[in-house]
């Protein structure tokens, strides 16, 4: 097993200070339409993610807690950012839609979210990028192990760790 340098909260730390960054760069778009961080990203994840439209995935993706997405989409419907419809097949589940209202905060906030990013990656080469995106890639899929229930590598022997290099 390779010894690891990097410990659970290093990796809390630059996931907090990552959102709290992302949050620094939106909030001019905040003031301005007066709406809560939190608020803008769940606009920005509707808009952004077609297809994931329930509180439930705004909780699941963007790992929030149920009360505080309610809260915010309850103030986001009030203030006619966003509509409750029917899911359809599943009439037990609500679907979140952006209004027009929305639309020019949604296109700002596209704007800030890409130069937040443009800010982030500063200094890193294209194949800096792919080696990233590589990483991201293999924590996925191990999570999704971790979630599953699955054993660690280790534990598993050298044919199935030779496997899962090859798969990477």
């Amino acid at each position: 097993m390779q010894e690891i340098n990097l410990t659970a909260a290093e990796m809390f730390a630059n996931a907090a200070r990552f959102t709290d960054a992302y949050h620094v760069a939106i909030q001019p778009l905040c003031d301005k339409v007066h709406l809560t961080p939190m608020a803008v990203d769940i606009l920005m994840f509707l808009a952004n993610n077609p297809g994931h439209e329930t509180a439930r995935e705004i909780c699941r993706y963007r790992g929030l807690k149920p009360g505080i997405v309610s809260f915010h989409i309850d103030r986001l419907v009030q203030e006619g950012y966003l509509e409750r419809g029917s899911v359809l097949g599943d009439r037990r589940k609500t679907a979140l839609r952006c209004t027009r209202k929305a639309a020019d905060v949604i296109e700002e906030g596209r704007r800030l979210q890409k130069v937040f990013a443009l800010r982030l990656t500063e200094g890193m080469t294209p194949e800096d990028l792919a080696h990233f995106r590589r990483c991201i890639a293999i924590f996925d899929a191990n999570i999704a192990r971790i979630q599953g229930g699955e054993r660690p590598r280790e534990e598993k022997g050298a044919e199935e760790d030779a496997y899962y290099r090859r798969s990477i």
